[in-house]
């Protein structure tokens, strides 16, 4: 049906912007707003005020050494992290040391905000029906295991970017303004996940479309100076024997399927429980949601589909092969060591892209009822209900959660107690401030007594 064109009066003076167009702004806007805040609200208050991991000893450190300029291009393990060195700069240069910690977890809540505004505008192409663009756009910080070791910390924030940049890559721009925005996130994105080349046979998908060159032109230059840089600085191995495939396998539901049914605590009595047969029944949804989406999809929704889920296998499985631990061999543990299982950061995208993939399937047959609704009681029915039940078992999980900061140490009582400290030491003096697994950031007294002044 043709739709009527509508006429927007406006001032002379005043700029032509289209009704449409302030209704979509505000809908990136409130997305944005609150996937920060739910960011944030997940993880508990010590955990905030906790530097995880790479945040203090590499990305902060090397802010206060190098300066927050030189800092930028500095590579680590093999490659460069953009978006990390950006926060960990604009840390050391606007905000008092006493609240570092707050300040690298709050800057990585609000580049989940604004990545979960993105995908909230790159998902128009394969999810026109509302509902579900917000709920795949708000899976960027609602994803069950998220807080463990993904949410706040930029050590980690490179997994939420390779969820965004697999949106960017689906998107076709509306606009060349927009096309250069995308661009600019693509390409330090890529900048900052190395593991974007992933992406790069995705791309070959309308290729000749000029509209869509911009922003994956950004990926395709940030993935090869990672490439680049990679083989400059080559990432040391972990001496770590491979993984067989049963623990990889293994290892794929136990991280990427059962969180998004299953609260973490409870993953481990329920796999002694179930077994493989669990895992097989909790995954079957997401097969009947590829089947129903190359069934009935457009082409976008079905290229889509595809990479939702082959993604999740990919994503996953590489990562564990690429970075082998013996609390990842799943298939040597014993009942008792399973009861207690270790789970990865590395199901985290995976079951994003599994929940999206579920998302895509119940759009679809939305579309599909909305076209016949007349014989649609018990599609509807379907449709609906499932939509509402990912929601629930989304927002179930929400509460802040055991992380892996939830033991501190937290940096402000440090700070406050190290000051007294540099007072009896030199001016040039620098001292250790623990962070998390035993690493520590080194900082100069100087800068400590200034800050208290």
């Amino acid at each position: 049906m043709a739709q009527r064109e509508i006429v927007v009066a406006v001032r002379p003076d005043a700029p032509s912007v289209p009704r449409a167009h302030h209704h979509q702004v505000w809908w990136v806007i409130s997305i944005g707003v609150a996937a920060a805040a739910a960011a944030w609200l997940r993880l508990p208050a010590i955990a905030r005020d906790t530097l995880w991991a790479e945040d203090g000893r590499d990305f902060l450190q090397a802010a206060l050494d190098l300066g927050p300029i030189n800092s930028l291009v500095a590579p680590y393990a093999g490659y460069l992290h953009t978006f990390p060195r950006i926060v960990a700069s604009l840390t050391v240069e606007l905000v008092p040391v006493q609240y570092y910690a707050i300040a690298m977890s709050a800057g990585a809540c609000i580049l989940a905000g604004i990545m979960a505004s993105i995908v909230f505008v790159c998902s128009a192409d394969v999810l026109p029906w509302m509902p579900a663009r917000v709920i795949t756009a708000m899976l960027t910080v609602m994803a069950p295991l998220a807080p463990r070791e993904v949410l706040g910390n930029e050590a980690n924030l490179h997994s939420l970017v390779l969820w965004t940049l697999f949106w960017i890559v689906i998107y076709r721009p509306r606009t060349k303004r927009g096309g250069l925005w995308l661009g600019v996130f693509a390409l330090l994105g890529s900048l900052t996940e190395i593991q974007a080349v992933l992406l790069l046979p995705l791309m070959l998908w309308r290729l000749r479309d000029t509209a869509r060159w911009i922003p994956r032109a950004g990926i395709v230059l940030g993935a090869a100076l990672q490439i680049l840089v990679t083989l400059l600085w080559p990432r040391g191995g972990s001496g770590n024997a491979p993984l067989g495939a049963a623990s990889i396998g293994l290892g794929f539901f136990i991280n990427s399927v059962l969180p998004i049914w299953i609260p973490q605590k409870s993953i481990g009595p329920a796999v002694v429980w179930g077994g493989i047969v669990l895992c097989l029944v909790l995954f079957l949804p997401f097969v009947v949601a590829l089947v129903v989406s190359l069934k009935f999809g457009s082409n976008t929704q079905r290229i889509a589909a595809a990479g939702l889920f082959v993604g999740a296998i990919v994503v996953y499985c590489l990562s564990v092969i690429e970075n082998p631990q013996t609390f990842y061999d799943y298939a040597q543990f014993s009942p008792d060591e399973m009861a207690d299982v270790w789970l990865a950061r590395y199901g985290v995208v995976p079951s994003m892209l599994l929940c999206a993939l579920a998302v895509l399937a119940i759009a679809i047959v939305v579309g599909r009822i909305k076209l016949r609704p007349s014989r649609s009681t018990i599609p509807r029915l379907a449709a609906y209900g499932a939509a509402v039940a990912l929601v629930v078992l989304l927002v179930v999980q929400f509460v802040p959660q055991d992380t892996r900061r939830s033991g501190g140490p937290a940096w402000q009582p440090q700070i406050l107690a190290l000051r007294d400290v540099c007072a009896s030491l030199p001016g040039s003096s620098t001292v250790d401030v623990a962070e998390t697994i035993g690493w520590h950031v080194a900082v100069p007294c100087s800068l400590l007594q200034r800050s208290g002044e």
